[in-house]
């Protein structure tokens, strides 16, 4: 009977002890539903056995078997965790992880492994997918940073989670003692990054830091992106953002940076400009007055000869941050900065004024007046002769196409700006394009003065220069304002007018005012080593805003009021092909040239101007080229418009 005891005795124990081996295997199995229980055997070559730590290391000697954590022998680890935000986020009844979290697989002490082992949850290389666990978002966007997309590349060397958040005594940011509070970033960026923190002490950034303003930028106020942000493509991408970075603090530096070729060139993306980084330093940037500085005077050929060829001392005379309305700075570029602006402002009233007085005489008087098909017109008479209108085409290519590459530049913070940029390839194909069209530009100026010379010196034909058929102002002219103005104001009837009028007149002459002002001071920004061989380098800052201010009143004033001069007045709507064509009704000519008409009658060379009809072909090709500079001109007109009125 005492055997069989016995036996039973056993066969209960060893029934009890399968039976809690059994329940741990569940247990563990539901803690990795995805991943079977492996048992010791089967981990083998996976998990070394730790055979000098058993469960009561753990859990502690007795029959309750408490959960100690390994406390006795990870003090150091267990003190940091204690004041760390994690365990302060367990004391307040938040979700916090405990060590088996990070450093086991789903809470299997027997995946435990050191640091430094690949397979590990704490290993460097794993850090990311371990904290993922509770920072799915952060983990996430770690890989999209330099750090995280190099160590995905198979890199060991980049900062992984622990390198910067600390292991155990992880602390919110704005507690001074954490890491990555902005006091400390400097001492935590030198671990890996030596040489940069090595200049930042040295520069105006890291004394002032160190002077105790904790408003300087330290590491992590331009280094937002390194570790959980959209990595950049490169250095010199990286280098193109942080121009904005830099603004947040360089107010008022940043606007006039703006005004220059280098600040509206990187806002177009432009690698090849100059960014903050390339004048001053990515990290050793110090005052003007510091000899150690890449910006003083006594360093600036150098600095920038690391883009420009060629630079001598003239050249470094130049601002990079020009304040025009700022006298004392520079009075030169503050008086023509404002003259242009004056002189834009009165261009712009004044026909803004005769514009809006015409369009509404017009109106009235074509719907007052009859309009009866009349025998004249089909008489044509020759109005342009082919050289002007051959020239007319070369000036409507090239001004439409310099309008549109260059406009960006000047609207470079505007949506249509850096569209129209992009749709001509971008600022490195769109810049060639603008000095082809320049040197188009130059041809035809020549072009044209030739014909002056051959026609007033060669054929001796002086009326080119003064009398009724010369584009030289008259006084007939200022008593045809006069009288124009009287009609706007319906106190006298409509002038009659000669063979060419004092709008036309103007045009004209805005031409020869507009070439060779707008055309030298692109010149000289288009080689301004060459240019300060002779000059200071103030005329290159003088030339940026004689070039911009008298493009834009160009561009503006052709696409507006010259448009309207020529097509929107109810008369000519919606589009004139003269200029194309060479020709005009006889009927139209009677009506608008009434002067020309009766001279040339009274004359009896009448006879000499009559011509025949523009051929079909001829009509429908100067709709269509007219048309689409027309409606180009239009669409570019109506956005600096809407720009300028939505920004007052």
């Amino acid at each position: 009977m005492g055997s069989y005891l016995k036996v039973a005795v056993l066969v209960c124990f060893v029934i009890g002890w399968v039976a809690f081996y059994s329940f741990r295997t569940l247990e563990t199995q539901a803690q990795n539903p995805e991943q079977p229980y492996l048992s010791a055997n089967q981990q083998q070559g996976q998990f070394p056995t730790n055979v000098n730590l058993d469960c009561s290391g753990c859990h502690g000697a007795g029959k309750t078997l408490p959960f100690m954590a390994g406390v006795q022998f990870h003090k150091d680890s267990h003190g940091a965790l204690e004041n760390s935000i994690h365990a302060k986020s367990g004391a307040n009844g938040k979700p916090a992880p405990s060590c088996v979290n990070c450093h086991a697989v789903n809470g299997d002490m027997t995946t435990v492994l050191p640091a430094e082992d690949p397979r590990s949850t704490v290993n460097r290389a794993n850090m990311a997918k371990t904290c993922g666990g509770c920072h799915e978002a952060a983990a996430q966007s770690f890989h999209l940073s330099i750090h995280g997309a190099r160590r995905d590349s198979g890199q060991t060397k980049p900062a992984s989670c622990a390198d910067c958040h600390g292991s155990h005594s992880i602390l919110p940011v704005k507690e001074s003692s954490s890491t990555m509070n902005r006091a400390n970033a400097e001492l935590m960026c030198a671990k890996c990054h030596s040489q940069n923190v090595a200049d930042y002490d040295l520069s105006s950034h890291g004394q002032a830091m160190k002077a105790g303003n904790l408003k300087a930028p330290t590491c992590t106020s331009c280094h937002t992106a390194v570790s959980h942000l959209q990595a950049p493509l490169s250095l010199r991408d990286f280098n193109m953002q942080m121009v904005n970075n830099c603004s947040n603090c360089h107010t008022k530096q940043a606007p006039s940076y703006r005004d220059t070729f280098h600040g509206q060139a990187t806002a177009l993306d432009f690698k090849l400009a100059a960014t903050c980084a390339d004048c001053h330093t990515p990290h050793k940037n110090l005052p003007a007055s510091n000899p150690l500085s890449s910006v003083h005077k006594d360093n600036l050929i150098q600095t920038c000869s690391t883009c420009h060829t060629n630079v001598n001392a003239n050249f470094v005379m130049y601002s990079p941050h020009p304040e025009p309305n700022d006298p004392e700075k520079s009075a030169l570029v503050y008086y023509v900065s404002h003259f242009m602006e004056w002189l834009l402002i009165g261009v712009f009233s004044f026909f803004g004024i005769h514009t809006l007085l015409w369009i509404q005489r017009s109106i009235v008087a074509y719907v007052s007046e009859k309009h009866e098909k009349s025998p004249d017109d089909d008489i044509y008479v020759v109005r342009f002769a082919k050289v002007h209108r051959y020239t007319h085409i070369l000036i409507v290519i090239s001004f439409i196409l310099l309008a549109a590459t260059g406009l960006p530049l000047m609207y470079y913070y505007t949506s249509w700006g850096r569209a129209l940029e992009q749709m001509g390839g971008g600022l490195g194909v769109t810049r060639v394009i603008h000095r082809i069209c320049a040197v188009i530009t130059l041809i035809y100026a020549l072009i044209h003065i030739i014909y002056v010379f051959r026609k007033a010196v060669l054929e001796r034909k002086y009326s080119i220069l003064y009398g009724p058929d010369s584009m030289v102002p008259r006084v007939q002219d200022l008593w045809d304002v006069i009288n124009m103005f009287r009609w706007f104001f319906y106190l006298g009837p409509r002038p009659k007018l000669d063979r060419w009028t004092y709008w036309e007149k103007f045009d004209y002459f805005a031409v020869f005012w507009g070439v060779p002002v707008i055309g030298l001071s692109g010149l000289m920004l288009w080689f301004p080593t060459l240019v300060t061989e002779y000059l200071p380098g103030v005329v290159l800052n003088l030339a940026m805003i004689i070039h911009g201010e008298e493009a834009l009143l160009a561009t503006a004033f052709i696409f507006a009021f010259h448009f309207f001069h020529n097509h929107l007045r109810p008369e000519n709507f919606p589009m004139d092909t003269v200029i194309f064509t060479g020709k005009m009704t006889l009927s139209r000519f009677k009506e608008e040239r009434s002067v020309e008409y009766d001279r040339l009658v009274a004359e009896g060379n009448l006879d000499s101007v009559l011509a025949d009809p523009p051929s079909r072909f001829a009509k429908i090709a100067s709709k269509v080229f007219g048309f689409a500079a027309y409606i180009s001109g239009l669409i570019m007109v109506i956005a600096i418009f809407w720009t300028l009125l939505s920004r007052h």
